[in-house]
């Protein structure tokens, strides 16, 4: 789980923490996580499902300030759409600890640490070299994303920064993701020396090589894909050999490093900054990978055990 130094003080009880999430099938495993970590230390722990929208988020968590818990676990809210309602939650007391962050901590945000720019910058890097090592000639990349969501849009300047760096010679150009049926299909037919199509996240592209299928991309010539974050479907496809590479993102070990921040809050014990484990995922090593029950990528398979340890419980 990286170097995460023993807390060494007795964690206190009976905290209360909010966990917000969405209906998205990565937000509801992190928050599972997030609660399963909590009540290993003997905390009252609650899940608040909101709107995929910032009004939604919002007021989400204005109602779950309301509730005064002890503390707010988000993901991927920065301080700049949800800075005034963080500066309640710290006039009420209540601790706020984002994963997912970009923003360095200030204002009623205790700690962004866990899968902040650090990491982004990473898995651009990850991708970018892997797409360089195993595109046919000199990498033609079509990009599709969500620039709505600052996290993505440092995974994919980071994606191309180091394309270029790697490859001079390399295309790249960014797509607005719309969700419009044929979008990937239509954008490789229109480009059609394209060789590899990159995704902010797994879960965008789970039609993806049907599509290239339906406008005549064969086998042989077929665009390798990958990005950010290989959620279940991903995984299936890189063992369907469907699709070729993706980041290892390890939500169960995000959920309980979340928890990890608050018990070291709580205890005045400075917080841990080690990376998360991670890892570039594809049809070679996905049959190694460390996965859930579920499917889902964990890396780590005693991590539980290694946090136990860390917050001194048997």
């Amino acid at each position: 789980i990286g170097n995460i130094p023993v807390i060494g003080k007795p964690i206190p009880k009976g905290k209360y923490v909010i966990a917000i999430t969405n209906t998205t099938d990565a937000a509801i495993t992190l928050n599972d996580n997030i609660l399963k970590a909590g009540k290993l230390l003997g905390w009252k722990m609650e899940s608040a499902q909101a709107e995929q929208s910032l009004e939604g988020q919002r007021k989400t968590l204005a109602q779950s300030i309301a509730k005064k818990p002890d503390g707010i676990a988000v993901s991927g809210m920065e301080p700049e759409s949800y800075g005034d309602l963080y500066k309640q939650a710290k006039a009420a007391g209540i601790a706020i600890i984002c994963s997912a962050c970009l923003a360095a901590p200030g204002n009623g945000l205790l700690d962004s640490h866990i899968a902040g720019p650090k990491m982004l910058d990473l898995w651009g890097q990850m991708i970018a070299a892997f797409a360089v090592a195993n595109v046919k000639g000199t990498p033609d990349v079509q990009a599709f994303g969500l620039s709505v969501y600052p996290v993505l849009v440092r995974y994919d300047k980071s994606f191309e920064k180091n394309l270029k760096l790697l490859s001079p010679k390399a295309k790249y150009k960014y797509n607005e993701l719309t969700f419009q049926p044929g979008q990937i299909g239509n954008a490789y037919k229109a480009n059609p020396t394209t060789n590899f199509i990159s995704s902010d996240l797994g879960d965008f592209a789970l039609d993806w090589p049907q599509q290239l299928f339906t406008v005549g991309a064969t086998p042989g010539q077929k665009p390798l894909i990958g990005g950010l974050t290989a959620g279940k479907a991903a995984i299936q496809a890189l063992k369907d050999k469907t699709e070729n590479a993706w980041t290892g993102y390890s939500l169960p070990i995000v959920g309980y490093s979340v928890i990890d921040s608050f018990a070291r809050y709580w205890t005045k014990t400075p917080f841990a900054k080690a990376d998360l484990p991670t890892q570039i995922l594809t049809q070679k090593n996905i049959g190694g990978a460390v996965l859930d029950a579920d499917g889902n990528y964990v890396g780590v398979k005693d991590y539980v055990a290694q946090f136990k340890k860390v917050w001194g419980l048997k």
